[in-house]
């Protein structure tokens, strides 16, 4: 099936190294030794030009890309080039919420970017193309296309913003009815059957657990973030009103469970994508996979366990120079 219709990409970058930027940060925000105050949500790898790259390289398509910044740009971007829009967050963002050093806001406000395709991907800096793909991959039949498996809450750093998404989303949606009208998109052949399984076992509460988040580019409808401010402004209001991460609140994964949960979505294989971790024991691999290019889509967490940064960094950009050598329209 052939798209009709324009896609865009959009992806969130900050550099925490910028000195205006830590003096404001500094002026708004205080750390308290936690995980969502920790300088290595800022650390810049030095991997966006190679986003940019494969981009053009691997997604051609694409009508347009949308790089969000705090007003920081990197000095080799090439902000003439006529498919790029750099939105800085006062250009969307509402007033009352900035300025903000959270991921939340930046995110939940990305429908408000001027000239945004009604059908965009979202990309975090740690995510990446690594081989070809086709617009189908995103889109299929004029929706997202995702993966729908019930999974229980993890404990992890976002797990308050899952269990906070969890109770808004039985407050909209009763699981049994949900299950009976989209039977064939909750149990697609296409998860494979251990994902399916999990589904089924899960699916005997008459409650939602919660929704696998697989931590990939993801694409979303612009009418759905309207819908969801429509409809749950409190919520997202407070969220935003949060100038540094907290955990209150949820994130723009509310827009994807209501794509999931409303039947707006078309069933995908997630089996071409890969989450990992960067440090000293996973970087050999990390290096093969992409030099090889055995993922459509890969996501690189940062880790506070990496001891040698710059070694770990070096072998990172040298797999990818050597996936992707050459200069994209986006470099000056």
């Amino acid at each position: 099936m052939t798209q009709t219709h324009d896609i865009d990409f959009v992806i969130t970058w900050v550099d925490g190294s910028d000195p205006a930027w830590q003096k404001e940060y500094r002026q708004y925000c205080t750390p308290d030794g936690s995980e969502n105050t920790s300088p290595i949500r800022y650390r810049d790898w030095g991997t966006l030009r190679y986003w940019f790259r494969a981009v053009e390289k691997y997604a051609p398509w694409v009508r347009r890309i949308h790089f969000i910044t705090w007003g920081h740009l990197p000095e080799w971007l090439d902000t003439s080039n006529p498919r790029l829009n750099v939105v800085r967050h006062a250009d969307y963002i509402p007033a009352q919420y900035l300025p903000t050093f959270a991921s939340r806001p930046i995110e939940l406000n990305m429908h408000r970017i001027e000239g945004l395709a009604d059908h965009f991907v979202y990309f975090n800096d740690d995510m990446m193309l690594g081989r070809p793909v086709t617009p189908e991959r995103f889109f299929r039949g004029g929706l997202p296309c995702d993966m729908a498996r019930l999974s229980l809450i993890a404990h992890c750093s976002i797990s308050h913003a899952v269990l906070n998404m969890s109770e808004m989303i039985n407050r909209r949606y009763n699981l049994r009815e949900v299950l009976r009208k989209h039977p064939c998109k909750w149990f697609s052949p296409r998860y494979g059957l251990r994902n399916i399984l999990k589904t089924l076992n899960l699916a005997v509460w008459n409650t939602i657990p919660a929704l696998t988040d697989t931590h990939m580019p993801q694409p979303f409808l612009r009418e759905v973030f309207d819908q969801m401010w429509d409809e749950e402004r409190e919520v997202l209001e407070r969220t935003c009103s949060s100038r540094s991460r907290s955990n209150d609140g949820v994130n723009c994964w509310v827009v994807r469970y209501e794509q999931l949960l409303s039947g707006r979505f078309a069933p995908i294989s997630e089996s071409d994508t890969k989450l990992d971790t960067l440090g000293e024991e996973r970087i050999g691999d990390i290096c093969d996979y992409i030099t090889h290019q055995r993922y459509a889509m890969y996501c690189l967490n940062d880790s506070t366990q990496i001891k040698d940064f710059e070694s770990v960094q070096r072998q990172l950009l040298e797999a990818l120079q050597t996936t992707l050598p050459e200069k994209c329209s986006y470099e000056r």
